[in-house]
């Protein structure tokens, strides 16, 4: 019986000297690391377990996951800094409580609903309709709070970056230059493979990168650049 060898997953190291080597990722995570790096220049900080599944499922070569130490540290470092910008914990615990009065409101009504259509329970059936109308509204509502705070939050911390340069000066620049890499690598990648570049577009949020052409702008529902690797 064959047992998968146990995989390290890569100590923190310094910057200094470290380069970022991509080699034998395949493309669809490259794509999606890709998108990370570039999401977290301007604080965009995806879930990370992503990376650890792929690890845990034997799916990364070594090299990676030598590498995965430092590069999870960089990327650490700057989601640490949203919780800490000023007015952004208040803000997300209103909307915690927001989202917590719609889910008690759903749990009360959803019964009342229920036993009044089901059982014919004729005393509550003047009560169903305003439940059910008030539940949909606390949906509806709840979901536009919610992109409400959302969009304040990554407004507060793009005012404090913006105000506090230093914080994340020296990150964005080892991000920007590992995002150049991957579309380096995915090019290389996509060439050598005969895979067409219009076939995986990639989405990003910044175009400060050689090597790609942006296919669909930001827009009022899509805050990212849709681009091809050239």
């Amino acid at each position: 019986m064959s047992h998968r060898a146990k995989r390290s997953k890569g100590k923190p190291t310094s910057l200094e000297g470290f380069k970022f080597d991509p080699s034998g990722l395949d493309l669809k995570f490259s794509k999606n690391l890709t998108t990370v790096f570039d999401g977290y220049r301007i604080n965009r900080t995806y879930d990370l377990t992503f990376v650890d599944k792929a690890m845990n499922k034997g799916d990364l070569p070594q090299s990676f996951i030598k590498q995965w130490g430092t590069v999870r540290a960089v990327l650490h470092k700057l989601a640490a800094i949203g919780p800490k910008v000023p007015e952004v914990e208040p803000a997300l615990n209103k909307k915690q409580y927001m989202s917590f009065l719609s889910i008690a409101f759903i749990t009360i009504a959803v019964p009342i609903l229920l036993i009044t259509w089901v059982f014919q329970v004729a005393f509550l059936t003047p009560f169903a309709i305003p439940l059910a109308l008030g539940a949909v509204a606390l949906v509806m509502i709840n979901f536009l709070v919610g992109a409400w705070f959302n969009r304040k939050v990554a407004w507060l911390i793009h005012d404090y970056l913006e105000a506090n340069p230093d914080l994340t000066t020296r990150e964005n620049v080892v991000l920007q230059n590992w995002v150049q890499t991957l579309i380096n690598y995915i090019a290389r990648t996509m060439r050598k493979s005969g895979i067409d570049p219009e076939k995986n577009l990639v989405k990003f949020f910044n175009e400060d990168y050689t090597g790609i052409e942006v296919v669909k702008i930001p827009s009022g529902f899509r805050k990212h650049y849709v681009v091809k690797i050239l």
